[in-house]
C-alpha cells in the first residue's frame, strides 16, 4: 500500500474533535495533519551552536538571539510534506500552468541559476507520487493553502517559521531533534549522501563529515524515517519548506506568541529543514535558510500545511 494511504487509513480511524498527539485528515485525500500541543519553548540558537557547527555568518546570523514563545492553543502541521500525488490534485484541479524554468544548483560555483522546461512533473531527478512535490514556489504554497481550506471549509496555511520550529524540536533544545552530533542523522533523515554528492558534483571540499556513506541520491518518499517525538516526518532533510513569515535579519522582532512576522521584506521569504542535498547544520531545528523571491522555483523546495484548530485563517 503507498505510504500516504497507510497514513490516511491511520488518519481516518481517529476522533473527528482533534486533541494533542492525534493524528486526523479533513477528507480522504487530504494532507495527514499531526496536532501540535500548546506550551512554550526557546527557538533560535545562540552563538556556541553556531560556531559548533561551523555556520556561514550568512545563515548563521538570521538564527539569533534566541527568544522564549509560547503557544497559548494547539495547532495542526503536515505529518509530511506535501507530496507529488497531492500537488497533482491541486494542479489539475485549479488548472495551475506549470512553471517555466526551476532553479538548480551548479556545485562547481555555487550557485544558482533557472533552467527551462523544469517543474515539479519534471525536477531533474525520478519522483514518485510518494515523494514530496519540489520546484514548488512560495506562491504557490500559498495558493495551495487557500484551495485546500475552500475545498475542506478549514483554515489551512503555512506555519508560521517559530510553529515549524517549536514542531520540528518536539520538546528538545538540541541542535538536531536526535541530539547534539549530525551523525546520527544519516539513518534518520534523507541528508547529503555521497550519492547524492556524487549525483550533483559537490567537491570534495565540502568535507567528509558532512556526507552520510550511503548512496541514496536526490529525494526519497515521505516518511521513508522514523518520525520526531512528535510524530512529525522528514522534519530534517529531504526537501526545504516555506515558512509563512516575511524576512527578517534576525529574531529581534519575532513575536512572543508565536505568529508569522508579516512586516518587513515580505517580497522574499526564507526556507526551514533543510534539503537532501544541503550540508548537516542547514537542517537543525533553527535554521533559518536563505530567503527566497516569493515567485522562485528551486529543484529541492517544496511545503508543509498548518491548519489553525480555533476556526481562524492565521
Amino acid at each position: 500500500m503507498p505510504i500516504v494511504s497507510i497514513l490516511l487509513a491511520v488518519a481516518a480511524a481517529t476522533s473527528p474533535a482533534p486533541s494533542p498527539a492525534d493524528v486526523f485528515a479533513d477528507c480522504r485525500d487530504c494532507p495527514p495533519m499531526v496536532v501540535i500541543p500548546a506550551g512554550s519553548a526557546t527557538l533560535g540558537s545562540d552563538a556556541a551552536e553556531r560556531a559548533s557547527a561551523g555556520i556561514v555568518p550568512l545563515f548563521g546570523d538570521r538564527e539569533g538571539p534566541t527568544y522564549r514563545v509560547t503557544f497559548a492553543k494547539p495547532f495542526a502541521l503536515g505529518r509530511t510534506e506535501i507530496t507529488r500525488g497531492q500537488w497533482r490534485q491541486f494542479v489539475e484541479a485549479t488548472k495551475r500552468p506549470d512553471p517555466a524554468t526551476c532553479g538548480t544548483h551548479e556545485a562547481k560555483t555555487d550557485n544558482w541559476y533557472p533552467r527551462p522546461g523544469f517543474n515539479w512533473r519534471k525536477p531533474m531527478f525520478a519522483q514518485t507520487d510518494d515523494h514530496p512535490a519540489v520546484c514548488i514556489s512560495y506562491d504557490d504554497a500559498v495558493d495551495y493553502t487557500k484551495w485546500l481550506s475552500a475545498k475542506t471549509g478549514k483554515p489551512y496555511r503555512l506555519p508560521s517559521d517559530a510553529e515549524w520550529e517549536y514542531a520540528a524540536r518536539a520538546g528538545t533544545q538540541t541542535p538536531w531533534y536526535w541530539g547534539e552530533a549530525p551523525e546520527p542523522g544519516c539513518a534518520r533523515a534523507n541528508l547529503l549522501s555521497a550519492g547524492t554528492a556524487i549525483a550533483i558534483g559537490w567537491p570534495k571540499s565540502i568535507g567528509d563529515r558532512f556526507v552520510c556513506a550511503n548512496q541514496r541520491s536526490f529525494t526519497m518518499p515521505v516518511a521513508s524515517f522514523a518520525p520526531n517525538p512528535w510524530g512529525l516526518y522528514d522534519m530534517a532533510g529531504n526537501v526545504f519548506e516555506f515558512a509563512a513569515d516575511c524576512n527578517s535579519p534576525d529574531n529581534r522582532d519575532a513575536h512572543a506568541d508565536g505568529s508569522a512576522r508579516t512586516t518587513g521584506d515580505c517580497a522574499r521569504h526564507y526556507l526551514k529543514g533543510g534539503a537532501f542535498h544541503t550540508p548537516f547544520w542547514l537542517t537543525r531545528s533553527a535554521v533559518r535558510g536563505a530567503p527566497i523571491a516569493a515567485d522562485l522555483h528551486m529543484f529541492a523546495v517544496g511545503l508543509r500545511v498548518a491548519r489553525s484548530l480555533d476556526g481562524k485563517l492565521g
